[in-house]
This record gives C-alpha cells, structure tokens and sequence, in this order.
C-alpha cells in the first residue's frame, strides 16, 4: 500500500508544475495575456515582470511543500505557511496583473 504522505507529496508536486508552466511563460516570455485577470490597459511587460514574479512563487512554494511532505511527511505549520503563502500571492498577482502599482494605472 502507498503511503498517504508519497500521494500527497506527489499531488502538490504535480499542482506547483501545473502553475510553474503557464507562469514561466507570463514571466520569462512575455505572455501577460495568459493571466486570467490581466487588464489590456496595463503594460504587458509589467505584468509579466510582476504577476509572473509572484506565480512563480506560488508554483515554487508547492513544489518545496510537496517535496518536504515527501521526504518529511505531514507538518500542520507547513501546510498553514502554504495556505497562507498562496493566498497572499493570488491576492498579489491578481492586483498586478490589473495594474497595481504601475505607473500607467496611477495616471
């Protein structure tokens, strides 16, 4: 029988990769227009500078959550830093990917 910890650690593995794809292309290649909440008013390359930034991270903080889960099993602080990791982050790319903090939107 598998172990719920492997499972689970693989799971989140695969979930941080489904974010890290379209996140690199945002960050590394430009493709603003790939976030859902991207607002065409924006500078494209902002967007992709920092709602791709903060993706990465989402995606990244997964794929550590799921490795430590792998190698360490179930840690409740871990799990919480992850809820509230991504939480904060989706609340940050959501607001960059419609303009916050760009110059253009202040004007």
């Amino acid at each position: 029988m598998v172990d719920a910890n492997a499972l689970l650690g693989l799971f989140w593995i695969g979930c941080g990769l489904v974010v890290l794809v379209p996140a690199a292309l945002i960050a590394f290649r430009g493709r603003a227009d790939l976030h859902v909440h991207y607002d065409e008013a924006v500078d494209p390359e902002y967007v992709s500078r920092r709602a791709g930034t903060t993706a990465l991270l989402m995606g990244l903080a997964m794929v550590a959550y799921g490795t430590h889960q792998l190698l360490y099993g179930f840690s409740p602080t871990a799990f919480g830093g992850l809820l509230v990791a991504l939480l904060i982050l989706n609340a940050l790319t959501k607001r960059f990917a419609q303009g916050w903090g760009s110059d253009a939107a202040t004007e």
